[in-house]
């Protein structure tokens, strides 16, 4: 029991300083786990020159070592400092619990509601505790806090509230706090008061979307932390197109020790044994596994990281189709060491789904894992009956000689051998969390459009006015205020009423900077008049949102897109209303008409998920209304027509949801639509296949030609075709976007001839459910029914983004014939192709992005490193940061063939990645053979690390190729890329 760490200190203790210094230098994690070292302790201690003349006779050692791990166990508890109890995720302790359990004490905590409806990905279904220093913590989704309760009597120790949920339990190192929020941060607190540490955001911009029902960051930290040799490990983001972010920091300074951030573009296997651009989205508990670090990704397999540089070891979806995985991941408990390579185990109950014809298992090892412990010799089952304990067991913990016990219903319990029973914790009986319905909120709830949905209120006063809108309406009311008592005693007071999270949620912030994500809101207000709100309009829903405040009325008509009317009350308060549709969106009807929507263009970003509306997968295409979709999704448990297999399963009767948003209206809302809805027949049964007149073939698509297009590389006319690779939705030509199934959901956007955009994460329906309409890009969940490892079965949708925004493409290989080049553009490093609106198509070099144009290059030397970084780390607004970001350091020379002879404009792209100081890095650079740049210091004129600049050089002469040279007299040359456009 050496590896515990009561024992390890009492240990500690006995020896010689030489003998501590080995000990220490053997320490794994928290949980310490020498068990695997001890036969070479001895070689250890014997090697170690500093004893000196205190040396003891190394048999003294091994007698001391053996002498007490026979008595410790009578002397010291053991803490249970992290999900699982180990960084291995084991489950397991030494501890036994005493004979006669009696019930110590007992609270009742508002129950918590999983992210996803999924229980593949049901990774927060409930409280998650962590015993240490005679403390019990857990982490709440539902009030985004992390809370510190008594061990020996369950009162309340201290709560830090983050800005938004906390999904994963805390991580302890010695007396550090360490957990994730959804609000995109890593927050450190001190065990003992609770107090702020270090916060540190992975990602430093502070984009918002809708996620599972809440306002978060792009890139929440799901990948839940895990704590070993003073380090926190954890991942952010979900999307693997909007970045994906693994970390390993320093507890006690908060530095960051590496990061990862080339995980979210990664060419390679999908389901179906086929490929896509795809990669992590890290949703579970990270496991520490020796030198590894393993990173759940949602309902697909974990990836493995070396936990020492943060480089990628492996990472895979499954070849075969109708295999699942889960978040749930941990070491064999009993093969498993936290310092020695243990067996990584799955639970066969995560990994399992029903398809539509039979139940299928994907890699498992112990089924039910994820639901027992280990204390002593016992093995605790959650689905055992426990004495006292009414509900569904979410959680058993043993620690501090107690047995704690929490359940879906949120009870959270103490069990002991106390001769005192404490009880159930008495708390404040609820009050309403409400006031008076204030002159604002009426004004609001006289104009808005609907009182469901979202309302926004920017800045706070006495609270009235918030509290009116929860009182009065249906509305997820989200406060933002950059005074924090303010904030904090509004989070109180919502806790206190069980309304937090549910119908209020408070975030602080820097009331200048706000930004909001667009089309989500439909009331807008503030309770200080000096707050101006025009900056934020664009939030505002369409066909109804409502602003209402100090608006600049001039700015009102100049926002774009547009839609905007200024309406002036009674009481001459302005108000602002978004009336209609979205000028240049456009409706689907449905039928594989057109939708010629002008505004969802490459690149695109999420603008929300959510997995409340489900469908079959082979369920019919939605139509669109005025911002609403209408679908029928399948009832695909219902009996098919026997011997009929041509046809399928019945639909279920109608459902209407917010294009904008995903929420799921309310019967009462849209009764224009209702009303001329035709009923479902459960007695019907439906074609199985859904498919445009194009496709010919229901099963086996063909490649997509969709008309022509002018060659971006050569200017010559072409056919229109681009890389599909496996589904059976063959894909539909909306007019301005084609979107298909290409492994993943995938788009090809025919304004900028953008190549196959893989939209990884979710897959597609058999039915073609990728729809341009409203402005967005729609794609629900047609997921159900379907168990191949795709790791978001969720729905979501994307909005047109700037072109700075980082989005990669394949796009399509292809012969180009000597001399014919006359524009390209080389993205050194590049996970990805990517083409801009001015008409360069870059090509990453090396190609390691899917299918690409073939060009004839020289590049040397072969040691030329090529490195990435994702573009939100360029400090300064650039056209094109996504260039910047990725480079090639060391290179000498490269040469570009196959040009057509003329007069070219060649641009070249720098960035410093390293913080080094002016001065480490100065280099030389030649073009055709002549100097173009002397003595380049790139920090030095870029200001510091990731700070693009551009050099331009216009009438260079090619014949045919292009010959880049470069030396460095100072570290070693970098360069991000080179684009030629020949005049």
């Amino acid at each position: 029991r050496l590896g515990e760490p009561s024992y390890f200190k009492q240990f500690e203790k006995l020896l010689c300083p030489g003998a501590q210094t080995s000990l220490l230098n053997c320490e794994a994690n928290s949980s310490y786990n020498l068990d695997s070292h001890c036969d070479s302790l001895a070689e250890r201690i014997s090697l170690n020159s500093n004893c000196g003349t205190e040396m003891r006779p190394l048999r003294i050692c091994v007698a001391v070592l053996f002498g007490f791990l026979l008595v410790a166990p009578l002397a010291w508890a053991e803490d249970w400092p992290m999900y699982r109890q180990d960084a291995g995720r084991r489950g397991v302790t030494s501890h036994s619990l005493p004979s006669d359990l009696q019930l110590v004490w007992a609270r009742q905590l508002p129950p918590l509601t999983p992210a996803f409806h999924n229980s593949r990905l049901q990774f927060d279904s409930g409280y998650e505790p962590i015993v240490a220093d005679g403390k019990v913590l857990i982490a709440s989704s539902r009030d985004d806090c992390v809370t510190a309760y008594s061990a020996v009597d369950g009162t309340q120790i201290w709560r830090f509230t983050t800005n938004g949920p906390v999904r994963f339990a805390p991580a302890i190192w010695k007396d550090s706090v360490c957990f994730g929020s959804d609000d995109g941060c890593m927050y450190c607190v001190e065990l003992k008061t609770g107090k702020l540490r270090w916060k540190h955001r992975a990602v430093p911009s502070q984009r918002r979307l809708l996620g599972n029902r809440r306002l978060i960051s792009v890139w929440p930290v799901r990948g839940g932390p895990v704590v070993a040799d003073g380090q926190v490990y954890f991942a952010a983001g979900v999307w693997p197109f909007e970045g994906v972010f693994v970390y390993a920091m320093n507890i006690t300074s908060g530095k960051v020790s590496w990061r990862n951030d080339r995980m979210g573009y990664l060419f390679g296997q999908q389901p179906h044994n086929t490929e896509a651009i795809g990669g992590l989205a890290p949703q579970g508990y990270l496991v520490i596994n020796g030198d590894e670090v393993i990173v759940p990704c949602s309902t697909a397999y974990p990836a493995r990281l070396n936990r020492h540089t943060g480089k990628l070891i492996e990472f895979e979806l499954p070849g075969a189709g109708r295999y699942p995985g889960g978040w749930f991941a941990s070491l064999d408990p009993d093969t498993a060491r936290a310092i020695r390579r243990g067996k990584l185990t799955f639970d066969e109950v995560v990994n399992r789904q029903q398809h539509e014809d039979k139940m299928h298992k994907g890699k498992g090892g112990v089924e039910g894992l994820s639901r027992e412990i280990r204390a002593g010799e016992s093995i605790l089952k959650f689905d055992d009956k426990i004495a006292g304990v009414d509900g569904t067991v979410h959680s058993l913990v043993v620690a501090d000689n107690m047995l704690f016990v929490s359940t879906r219903q949120g009870n959270l319990l103490c069990f002991g051998d106390a001769k005192t029973s404490v009880g159930q914790i008495e708390l404040e009986p609820p009050t309403e969390f409400g006031a008076s319905t204030s002159a604002q909120a009426s004004l609001i709830l006289e104009n808005a459009a609907s009182q469901h949905g979202i309302a926004i209120v920017v800045g706070l006063h006495d609270t009235s006015l918030t509290k009116s809108l929860v009182k009065d309406s249906k509305f997820h009311v989200i406060v933002f205020d950059d005074d924090i008592e303010k904030i904090e005693s509004l989070r109180d007071e919502a806790i206190k009423t069980g309304v937090y999270g549910e119908r209020v949620a408070a975030i602080h912030c820097n009331l200048k900077t706000l930004r909001l994500p667009p089309y989500i809101t439909s009331a807008l207000v503030s309770e200080r008049p000096d707050i101006r709100l025009d900056p934020l309009l664009q939030t505002l829903r369409p066909f109804g949102g409502i602003a209402i405040g100090n608006v600049d009325e001039a700015a009102v008509g100049e926002l774009k897109p547009g839609g905007f009317a200024v309406v002036q009350n009674a009481a001459d308060v302005p108000i602002v209303r978004r009336a209609g549709a979205l000028p240049g969106a456009a409706e689907y009807s449905g039928d594989w008409s057109l939708s010629q929507d002008q505004l969802v263009r490459f690149p695109l970003g999420v603008l929300w998920f959510d997995d409340t509306l489900a469908h079959f997968k082979r369920s019919p295409q939605p139509q669109f209304d005025a911002g609403a979709m209408i679908s029928r999704p399948k009832d695909w448990h219902a009996s098919r027509l026997k011997g009929e297999y041509k046809k399928d399963y019945p639909l279920l009767p109608p459902v209407l949801s917010d294009i904008y948003t995903g929420r799921v209206l309310d019967d009462s809302e849209r009764l224009d639509i209702r009303k001329h809805l035709k009923p479902t027949s459960t007695a019907k049964a439906e074609p199985s296949q859904y498919r445009p007149p194009r496709q010919s073939n229901a099963w086996k698509p063909e490649q997509p030609v969709v008309g022509e297009r002018k060659n971006p590389l050569t200017g010559e006319s072409e056919p229109r075709a681009f890389p599909k690779t496996y589904g059976c939705d063959g894909g539909v030509d909306y007019g301005d976007l084609y979107t298909l199934r290409a492994g993943t959901a995938a788009f090809y956007d025919k304004t900028c001839e953008s190549g196959t955009v893989f939209l990884s994460g979710p897959r597609s329906g058999c039915t073609n459910s990728i729809i341009p309409s409203g402005g967005v890009l729609n794609v629900p969940y047609f997921y159900e029914g379907c168990t191949c490892s795709y790791p978001l079965p969720t729905a979501m949708s994307l909005v047109a983004m700037p072109e700075s925004h980082e989005q990669w493409s394949a796009w399509g290989e292809s012969e180009i014939q000597a001399g014919k080049i006359q524009r390209i553009g080389i993205n050194f490093g590049a996970p990805g192709d990517r083409i801009t609106r001015d008409g360069t198509l870059w090509l990453d070099y090396p190609s390691v992005g899917g299918p690409s144009p073939k060009v004839d290059v020289v590049s040397l030397p072969v040691s030329t490193k090529f490195r990435y970084r994702h573009s939100v780390w360029m400090q300064q607004q650039e056209a094109y940061p996504w260039v910047s970001a990725s480079m090639a350091e060391g290179l000498e020379r490269f040469v570009l063939k196959g040009m057509k002879p003329g007069r070219y404009l060649v641009r070249l792209h720098f960035a410093e990645p390293d913080d080094v100081p002016a001065g480490k890095r100065v280099q030389t650079v030649k073009i055709q053979g002549q100097e173009a740049l002397a003595n380049l210091d790139i920090a030095k004129e870029s200001g510091g690390a990731m700070r693009g600049i551009t050099k331009e050089f216009a009438d260079i002469k090619v014949s045919g190729k292009l010959t880049l040279e470069l030396s460095a007299s100072k570290g070693k040359t970098i360069v991000s890329g080179i684009e030629l456009i020949r005049k």
